[in-house]
């Protein structure tokens, strides 16, 4: 397994990021004045820079490695017992949660004094002024986008891909692949605290159990439950 610098690793973090924080930053403008949801314009973003960016990245990484198939990437292969994963899975879950509703203060005093300079489609989150049946769409969209598509593409190539690489850093690999992977995140610069503290357990225990199915089975359910909470305040 060929292994990353300090400097390629923190490039290979971040770069995804500002490529997909470009496309938000021209379409939604766009996506917006013509009464489409900010949220609608991050789902075009996964389909049309996240995805491809990701797969384009783990093609080279495969040819340069002289791997036959990109899931041999994967630096995490070993296997949790399937009850230690599920239990795992579900405590990160609670956990993750409970940071972001402790932390829900502080996101929102960095989004309007802080990050107060971004427009108005930058940083709010709600669907207020929006159809219902936009609302849906977009709701349904994200579901399958962000809720499947997205976290297993990421955390294979941010966990699997990216942490077994890093043994540069040390015993603080799992930390900097942390707080990297929030700073990738540059489309919601409002909430890396809130993603350092809850993921960190998350990036912790793949690291120790190098079992890729945890990071994936954990981020999936973080974005579903998200995501039909967000659909059950809409129905209500």
């Amino acid at each position: 397994m060929e292994q990353l610098s300090k400097y390629k690793s923190i490039l290979f973090h971040l770069y995804p990021g500002i490529l997909i924080t470009l496309g938000f930053v021209l379409i939604t403008p766009i996506m917006v004045r013509n009464g489409f949801p900010p949220q609608l314009s991050m789902m075009v973003c996964i389909v049309f820079v996240a995805v491809p960016v990701f797969i384009f990245h783990l093609i080279q990484a495969q040819k340069g490695e002289n791997r036959t198939k990109i899931i041999q990437l994967n630096g995490f292969r070993e296997k949790l017992p399937t009850d230690k994963l599920i239990l795992y899975s579900f405590g990160l879950l609670v956990f993750a949660f409970l940071m972001w509703g402790l932390f829900q203060p502080i996101d929102l005093f960095l989004a309007e004094h802080v990050f107060f300079w971004l427009p108005d489609w930058y940083t709010v989150q709600d669907f207020e002024g929006y159809s219902k049946d936009i609302i849906k769409i977009t709701l349904i969209i994200n579901l399958v986008l962000n809720g499947i598509l997205a976290p297993v593409i990421e955390e294979f190539y941010f966990r699997g891909y990216l942490l077994p690489r890093m043994e540069v850093w040390g015993k603080w690999a799992f930390v900097v692949n942390t707080v990297l992977f929030s700073l990738y995140h540059l489309w919601q610069p409002y909430i890396y605290l809130t993603l350092i503290a809850a993921l960190l357990p998350m990036t912790y225990l793949v690291w120790k159990t190098k079992d890729l199915r945890l990071a994936i089975l954990t981020h999936c359910l973080l974005n579903c439950v998200g995501a039909f909470l967000s659909f059950g305040l809409v129905l209500s």
